[in-house]
């Protein structure tokens, strides 16, 4: 494998004069996998070098204030530009150790005072000239100094140090002590955590002379150079807890795997090291980058990503900053569905520039302009895109990060998890990062499987909240039905009733239904969705009318939902879902009452006929049937009287002989007549049985009933309301507040707009003060809490009162909320 840079064409072009600052001049070729065009300069440089081991921010400057001038090139083809210099004081001393400086390589053993050290990887001799600068190499060991003797470097023992071990320590300068000490740890296996990290950046000195040496003199070979690689590794690992070593070891590996990418990524793949850890100096990714340009390639999200991270443009807002992880993946999700192939860059003009700040004092700055790449991170069109997705990540998280910010609240809480955006609670990652989520998904597999998803409210509650498992609230918020359904639709199951379909919430003591698959993100029922949800409504009424259910009457009411070809197969299962639940909760007639006052008698006698063709499912109506449907058509504002003429007329026009239990019957059935006008008194003593070809003809007209349905019950009612409320004649018979209708705050009604300024004027109400405020207004205090808290969520997705023995207003959440006012 050949270097990045290869063949060294000069190796000096002007000597170096101790008597003035100028620069030595290296004329090298650019790597094989870049393939000039032009011409490539790299220059180091050792100004303002100040805080050295504290510099942990990104320094974004760039350093091209020593580039040579074309002119001296001597007309070369595709070189680059390796130059040294330094403004440095001449603060060093001559050794009189004449034995030039060399490498000690990794497998060489060498005894320097009475030390066996049986791994190189350090300088060794008396005169070894900086690359930079003045004076000698920081890191040459030379045997001719005087040192401590030896002794063991143990991990459990604390390792001398003192003043000699300066800011920028060079085995010269320091005490005799200090360099036994350093002797010792370079014999032992060079792993004590403890060791001051002067004597690590010594021996970090020399390895980075020996590479960037090797840039313009070919003396290092692959297996070396990966080698260093995994030397500089191995330390940082060790001792990068240190922030100052740590920022230097990550950009000298960032660097070293640009010098010789080829062979980097070719021993990356064979597993023989390890990708250099995430920098703040971005080598790689401007490469990387450019890379992409130049050959017309889209940019893919996680190199957008980068491009976002590395931009000067983009200022990250809370969410990204508390939620990072979340806000990176949603980014990457964001991005593809907004460039599903990515986006293409044009070229600019700018030209890269590849820049490496040395710890060695020996090296300074170096900087690799490369004439056949552009730098197109500076663009600012790009990026523009990248934050209109950045901004849209920024909304999706606000109220998960907001739930984050607050004392106690915590990550894995079911609250934080159901604020997380669709997009990324969808992806199987998150589905298991989360086990209350898994926990969630094989109980409601089993209660499927087991019980066809027929489960109590209370059970369900138990895997949202431990306390609610114990005691199920007598009232449920609008916030408790919406943890529930969206936990199951996030688990990948539907949930019935889902009030955002079916009009209607489940209660504390009753039932839900699960079913496989959900309605899914983007379900919309269509408009014989909701025509045989108000049929299974209806018949669901009838069916459970006497106490129990008919198989037969169950089997027509699923006929009505498998025998209509407009019918989705998510809205089929959801509606026999919800046929379930409608059998096995008891009968709310919420708003029907009202409806059927004003129909006229087209629309009653299709409503009568409806009802009593669900009875006849099973084929017989027995006496204790009818009354219960007189009752129902009591309760529903029709007359109650003529169940038995509905009957008989049903049949009737049917052209159908009802058979009855025995000859008496139908004697007697015979001579009384089914007219309007007969005596129904004996109905008590009957059973009615009719054929299976009335259920046939019945079955033909199914198709024409959920239209007319559809025409008496718009899909628009209000909904039936399960959570406690107060009766309109409270607020009708509110003397103390000036009913109008505009409301004070938006969002509220009037009154509880007054109730809830009163209530936040101080911060704890007791229970018992917070009942009379609520009196005042005829109000209930559970229902009133419950609407403004319902309020505040919708607004800011967070409650504004607790309640317990005490009512608590959360004034962070009223300061969110003045902006409704």
């Amino acid at each position: 494998m050949k270097n990045f840079i290869e063949n060294v064409v000069a190796l000096f072009k002007e000597k170096y004069d101790a008597k003035s600052n100028e620069v030595k001049t290296h004329l090298i070729d650019l790597p094989p996998d870049i393939k000039p065009s032009a011409g490539a300069q790299v220059s180091h440089n050792d100004q303002n070098r100040t805080n050295r081991h504290h510099d942990n921010g990104i320094d974004k400057s760039s350093f091209y204030d020593n580039h040579v001038d074309s002119d001296d090139l001597d007309n070369v083809d595709s070189l680059a530009t390796f130059i040294l210099s330094s403004e440095r004081s001449k603060e060093y001393s001559t050794s009189s150790n004449q034995t030039k400086g060399r490498w000690v390589t990794k497998y060489e053993s060498i005894t320097i005072h009475n030390r066996t050290i049986e791994r190189g990887f350090f300088y060794f001799g008396g005169q070894l000239e900086a690359l930079a600068g003045y004076g000698t190499e920081p890191s040459l060991i030379d045997e001719r100094l005087s040192v401590s003797p030896p002794s063991a470097i143990r991990s459990t023992k604390a390792i001398y140090s003192d003043e000699s071990l300066g800011y920028w320590p060079t085995y010269g300068q320091l005490s005799a002590l200090c360099r036994g000490i350093y002797l010792d740890w370079l014999a032992s296996d060079r792993t004590n955590p403890h060791t001051p990290i002067g004597y690590v950046f010594i021996y970090f000195n020399g390895l980075e002379r020996r590479v960037i040496e090797s840039i313009s003199i070919d003396n290092v070979s692959d297996d070396e150079f990966i080698a260093i690689y995994n030397e500089a590794f191995r330390l940082h690992n060790i001792y990068g807890k240190q922030s100052s070593f740590h920022n230097y070891s990550v950009h000298f590996l960032e660097f070293m795997a640009l010098v010789r990418s080829p062979l980097f990524e070719e021993r990356l793949q064979a597993h023989q090291v390890s990708p250099p850890p995430a920098s703040s100096r971005n080598l790689t990714f401007k490469m990387q980058l450019a890379k992409t340009v130049t050959l017309n390639l889209p940019i893919p999200a996680t190199l957008a990503w980068e491009w976002l991270i590395f931009s000067n443009e983009y200022n990250f807002r809370t969410p990204a900053r508390r939620c990072e992880s979340e806000f990176k993946d949603l980014f990457d999700i964001l991005y593809q569905e907004a460039y599903p192939n990515g986006f293409t860059v044009s070229p600019n003009k700018t030209k890269l520039t590849l820049n490496y700040n040395a710890a060695s004092r020996s090296i300074g700055y170096v900087d690799l302009t490369l004439d056949d790449l552009q730098d197109p991170s500076i663009l600012k069109a790009p990026i523009k895109k990248l934050i209109t997705v950045a901004e849209q990540c920024n909304d999706a998280l606000d109220a998960y990060s907001r739930y984050l910010g607050r004392d106690s609240n915590d990550k894995t809480d079911i609250d934080a998890i159901l604020l997380l955006p669709k997009a990324l609670i969808q992806q199987q990652g998150y589905q298991e990062k989360y086990p209350v989520i898994q926990k969630f998904k094989a109980w409601a597999k089993s209660v499927i499987q087991n019980d066809e998803g027929l489960v109590t409210v209370k059970e369900l509650c138990g895997y949202l909240d431990e306390e609610l498992s114990h005691a199920v609230p007598k009232l449920l918020t609008k916030r408790h039905s919406e943890i529930i359904t969206n936990l199951a639709e996030f688990a990948g199951f539907g949930i019935v009733p889902d009030q955002r379909y079916h009009q209607t919430n489940f209660k504390p003591d009753g039932y839900v239904v699960l079913f496989d698959s959900g309605h899914g993100q983007d379900f919309e029922p269509s408009t014989s969705f909701h025509q045989i949800s108000l049929a299974l409504r209806l018949g669901a009424m009838v069916a459970t009318i006497n106490g129990y259910v008919d198989k037969r009457e169950v089997d027509t009411l699923l006929a009505i939902i498998e025998q209509d070809t407009q019918l989705t197969t998510i809205e089929k299962a959801s509606l026999k879902a919800y046929l379930l639940w409608r059998l096995n909760s008891p009968a709310n007639m919420s708003g029907l009452k009202a409806k059927l006052a004003v129909l006229d008698d087209k629309h009653i006698s299709f409503i009568s006929r409806f009802i009593i063709s669900v009875a006849l499912a099973n084929g017989n109506v027995e006496p204790s049937q009818i009354k219960q449907i007189e009752k129902l058509y009591q309760a529903l504002g029709l007359d109650k009287n003529a169940v038995v003429n509905d009957i008989h007329h049903l049949t009737s026009a049917k052209k159908i002989t009802p058979t009855f239990s025995n000859e008496a019957q139908l004697k007697n059935s015979n001579e009384q007549g089914m007219g309007a006008n007969a005596d129904i008194s004996n109905h008590n003593s009957k059973t009615y049985i009719f054929n299976t070809e009335l259920l046939a003809l019945y079955e033909s007209e199914t198709g024409d009933a959920k239209a007319m349905l559809a025409s008496i019950f718009a899909v628009d009612d209000d909904m039936e309301s399960d959570y406690e409320s107060q009766p309109n004649e409270q607020v009708d018979n509110c003397s103390e507040v000036d009913v109008i209708n505009e409301s004070v705050v938006k969002g509220l009604d009037t009154i509880h707009s007054h109730l809830y300024q009163q209530l936040i004027s101080k911060e704890i109400w007791q229970r018992e003060e917070a009942e009379v405020l609520c009196e005042s207004l005829n109000l209930m205090i559970n229902g009133a809490i419950e609407t403004i808290n319902d309020w505040a969520y919708d607004n800011v997705d967070a409650p504004v009162l607790e309640e317990n023995d005490e009512v608590i207003i959360d004034f962070e959440i009223v300061e969110e909320l003045k902006a409704l006012y």
